[in-house]
């Protein structure tokens, strides 16, 4: 009975250490939401719709010249009404919901800031709107909060559409078979990507140290001094990639001054040069309007 019970005594220290080492390892639910983050960098949405279907440069130009008119249409209902047609852009390609998750990250805090500074600071206040005593908001200053508002939110919308219906590499091999140099086209790929990228390298790297015992949580000096550790890897870890990305690149002859052919060919007809055309023509004309004194 005495051996029993020391061996037990014994035994319950490794039992707490086990439990305490078990403790260190990540919690299922945080490796299954690290993991979701890591696939849902990609902000490209597979679909089959009409704007999935057509040709990347044809949604480029549309991207660009959405953006553009944003900002050069004098009044708010121009550009609410391209915010219109953008938002039913986004709905024919089935990515509503995920727009609106996204861009209300980033829409609405610039909004509530633009009302607060232009309603109550803007030099040409005139017009009492509302007063919250003691601060007090016109008229004049939440017209040019609602209006720049408007053409941050068609600047979102406009890149969103474009992310998430076109994949990065498809923008540059299009691009690429129009003329562009393939260094560029590899440029422009690079610069879509390196930011989903990076920030998967780091959530791999975050749940390897977690799996090491790394706390990361608890107050924000804890965390912050948690995450120091996570620098040198992410460093390194990008240093290589970009080493491997060079020496495959080499390989396959990148460098070689040799006409290339793609085994990607886009769909394109009339109907969708034409309306690049037109969305070319639309930007220098509205530039031309307010010239002319568009009001």
């Amino acid at each position: 009975m005495r051996d029993s019970r020391g061996a037990s005594a014994r035994s319950s220290p490794s039992t707490g250490g086990a439990r305490r080492s078990r403790n260190r390892w990540p919690h299922p639910r945080r490796c299954q939401d690290s993991a979701a983050v890591a696939g849902g960098l990609s902000l490209y949405a597979e679909g089959r719709s009409l704007l999935h279907r057509a040709h990347p440069v044809t949604k480029g130009i549309l991207a660009l010249s959405a953006i553009a008119l944003a900002f050069i249409v004098p009044t708010l209902t121009w550009v609410a009404a391209l915010e219109l047609l953008l938002l039913l852009l986004v709905a024919v390609a089935g990515v509503l919901r995920r727009l609106a998750a996204a861009a209300a990250l980033i829409v609405l805090p610039i909004f509530i800031l633009l009302l607060v500074v232009q309603g109550f600071a803007n030099p040409s206040n005139r017009t009492l709107a509302f007063a919250l005593d003691p601060v007090a908001f016109y008229q004049e200053g939440l017209a040019i909060a609602l209006l720049a508002g408007l053409r941050i939110t068609c600047l979102v919308t406009a890149t969103f559409l474009l992310s998430f219906t076109t994949k990065p590499a498809d923008l540059a091999e299009a691009l690429m078979q129009r003329g562009l140099s393939p260094r560029m086209g590899y440029v422009l790929q690079s610069a879509l990507q390196i930011i989903p990228q990076t920030l998967e390298m780091a959530v791999r790297i975050q749940d390897a140290q977690r799996a090491r015992g790394l706390e990361t949580e608890g107050s924000l000096p804890h965390r912050a001094r948690a995450y120091l550790p996570l620098l040198l890897p992410l460093v390194l870890s990008s240093l290589v990639a970009t080493q491997e990305r060079a020496m495959a690149l080499e390989v396959r002859g990148f460098g070689l001054p040799v006409k290339r052919v793609s085994r990607r060919v886009f769909a394109d007809g009339g109907l969708q040069r034409a309306l690049r055309w037109a969305l070319i023509l639309a930007v220098p004309l509205a530039i031309a309007l307010r010239v002319l004194g568009w009001r």
